[in-house]
């Protein structure tokens, strides 16, 4: 049996381990996509070598930032809040519409806005003691 207390830090380890689940996915796509992008000469020509550099690169960072929020370390709230805000906006600016690059960028968005809830929730958890 559960009390309300329980179910409420139930749910906030469920939104955390979403978080994180979406962020290493995301770092997934990321590295599959730079190694296409790599491996493809005309998709290097496209894109350039830049891209896959910046996408292998967020690609690291969003698994370290998952593994710091499977880990339940505070920093990485605030980072898995801020640091999908870069690529994402970077996409939007650029305006492609691949069907890989949207499904990331709901994962991000899903994942900023999880992030964001655990920052305020701990906010008012620290505020309220």
């Amino acid at each position: 049996m559960y009390f309300v207390g329980e179910q409420k830090l139930d749910a906030i380890k469920s939104i955390r381990l979403l978080a994180a689940s979406l962020l290493m996915l995301v770092a997934v796509i990321y590295l599959i996509v730079a190694a296409l992008v790599v491996g493809l000469a005309d998709l290097m020509a496209l894109y350039g070598i830049e891209i896959a550099v910046f996408m292998a690169l967020f690609g690291l960072v969003y698994i370290t930032i998952g593994i710091g929020l499977f880990r339940d370390k505070r920093l990485f709230n605030y980072l898995g809040t801020v640091v999908p805000l870069v690529p994402l906006l970077i996409k939007v600016t650029t305006i492609k519409t691949e069907p890989i690059l949207l499904l990331s960028m709901a994962f991000e968005i899903a994942a900023i806005l999880c992030c964001s809830y655990l920052i305020i929730h701990k906010t008012r958890k620290t505020q309220n003691t």
